[in-house]
């Protein structure tokens, strides 16, 4: 008989465990995810990980974007260095913007048609750069390059020397490969 007693407060006992143990929870102090607006405490971030929202601000103190510049070169604003003699840059200066145009040759500037390089290409016969400085609605100070493109050059003969270098649409880069670009037409010289 006290087998059985035995084995039935085992039995006894092992349900009362596993009913217990079984019994439902009451999960109402439970943290859980909520929106901001819903929240009564906490942080309040988002819980719908397929819908991200950001927070704070976004830093935008880069005005870097595609620009163009017309008429190089052409007007009061722009003004030149006088030629010199053996000289192997055009540079021409705005003065209302403070933007500075140039273009650079390997050697004495002669008459003829060059092919613009970037500013990792070597400058050799026939190539030429050219460095913007300081364009409009770009960041203050930077200096962009040419990276593809011609400029045609001539030059008065002496006495009265006279340089010009014409230019359309040339995209002018930060860096080779760069997004974006600001293309400039016009001229630059010396009288």
């Amino acid at each position: 008989m006290k087998k059985i007693i035995l084995s039935a407060f085992s039995i006894l006992f092992i349900g009362s465990i596993v009913f217990i143990s079984c019994k439902s929870k009451n999960d109402d102090d439970a943290i859980t995810p909520t929106y901001k607006d819903e929240a009564q405490t906490g942080t309040g971030n988002n819980p719908n990980i397929t819908n991200v929202t950001t927070t704070g601000t976004i830093a935008t103190t880069s005005t870097q974007q595609n620009s163009s510049m017309s008429s190089v070169g052409i007007g009061a604003a722009w003004t030149s260095y006088g030629c010199q003699a053996g000289q192997t840059c055009l540079t021409n200066i705005n003065t209302s913007t403070s933007t500075t145009i140039s273009v650079c040759f390997s050697g004495t500037i002669t008459t003829g048609t060059y092919a613009l390089v970037n500013q990792n290409t070597p400058l050799t016969t026939g190539k030429a750069i050219m460095t913007v400085t300081n364009p409009p609605s770009q960041d203050e100070g930077s200096t962009w390059y040419s990276s593809a493109g011609t400029v045609n050059v001539t030059v008065s003969p002496a006495p009265a020397t006279d340089i010009k270098a014409t230019f359309s649409n040339i995209a002018c880069y930060k860096t080779p490969g760069a997004f974006y670009s600001v293309t400039v037409s016009g001229q630059v010289g010396c009288l």
